[in-house]
């Protein structure tokens, strides 16, 4: 972990409990994702048949149950109960662990159950207080499952443009690495040109069956000393609305109190002009301006074509090769 991580409490769990590979039917390659997860991590898991979404919410609820998170749930087709029922059938003991208040059921559909309609904000609220709740009773992380099918129904229409947003700005919450959520989509119903919008809007984006080799395209992570964010994989067309919109929202959601914001890349092996226009944008909003940390030399180049150096307070400590901050050279750009 690396230090000043904002995943200490989460990192303390023991992921050397998690079940056997072949349990409750999970395949390999499913298995491998979902074991893959880490708090901080938002899913878009696109699957083609109810047995495989089925497949992946066991191994992520059983997972779940055995590591000791809190673990919340959201359905409507199976509704939660019949889900419950599918869950306890299949081996994995849910009865006990809704009892102690560690997993909870809950209709996928969210604030506006009568309606069906999609409403962002509220939903955005929503996560804030289960994550609330979550700390309050003492848990040490969170894992999330819901089904985003009710969004492709007819009633929805209007809400589903929003959609993409919506999964871009819950990465704002999601960052502080405090919840590990996957996010369930059917490719029998979002179009392919829905789903890459809606992918673009994850971090991470897992199409199956895949390999299992298989890892989130980008972790975004806060950082509290230095006070900021750390950027792991790859930042492109495939996580776009994701990065831009936790840079985006940089500047409110770390007061820096004085101190430039920092920005770790050294972990980030590619970076397009999106992302790159991106952070000169923070830049620009950061009230104490922003320093880049690990930056490779072509990404410090490309940050001063981008309008780095016209924009105060912005600097990029690199090296040659993409080094640690502890070896930086800086650059005013």
């Amino acid at each position: 972990m690396v230090e000043g991580d904002r995943t200490s409490g989460a990192a303390s769990r023991d992921r050397s409990a998690r079940p056997a590979a072949d349990d409750w039917g999970a395949s390999a390659v499913t298995t491998a994702i979902v074991d893959r997860l880490q708090p901080g991590d938002h899913v878009c898991w696109a699957f083609h048949d109810d047995e495989e979404r089925l497949r992946t919410t066991l191994r992520f609820v059983a997972g779940g149950i055995t590591t000791g998170e809190k673990v919340l749930c959201l359905t409507e087709d199976p509704t939660p109960e019949a889900l419950r029922a599918v869950l306890e059938a299949r081996g994995v003991d849910v009865t006990a662990a809704v009892a102690r208040g560690q997993v909870r059921f809950r209709d996928a559909r969210g604030s506006s159950p009568d309606t069906g309609v999609f409403d962002p904000v509220s939903m955005l609220d929503d996560w804030r207080r289960e994550l609330g709740r979550a700390r309050a009773e003492g848990y040490a992380s969170l894992r999330a499952i819901t089904d985003m099918a009710w969004l492709a129904r007819p009633v929805s229409v209007t809400g589903i443009r929003r959609l993409a947003w919506y999964e871009a700005q819950a990465n704002r919450m999601f960052a502080d690495g405090y919840a590990t959520v996957v996010c369930l989509y059917d490719r029998r119903l979002f179009t392919a040109g829905d789903l890459r919008g809606i992918a673009s809007a994850h971090p991470g984006t897992a199409f199956t069956p895949g390999d299992e080799s298989w890892r989130p395209q980008l972790r975004i992570l806060r950082t509290d000393d230095p006070l900021g964010l750390r950027l792991v994989g790859a930042s492109d067309l495939s996580t776009r609305e994701a990065l831009t919109a936790v840079l985006a929202g940089a500047a409110e959601d770390l007061p820096g109190c004085g101190a430039p914001l920092t920005v770790d890349v050294t972990g980030l092996t590619f970076a397009d002009a999106a992302a790159v226009h991106a952070l000169v944008r923070t830049a620009q909003t950061a009230s104490a301006g922003l320093r880049i940390v690990g930056a490779s030399s072509l990404m410090a180049k490309l940050i001063h074509l981008a309008g780095g150096c016209d924009t105060r307070g912005m600097t990029v400590e690199t090296t040659a090769d993409g080094p640690s901050p502890s070896t930086a050279r800086e650059h005013t750009v």
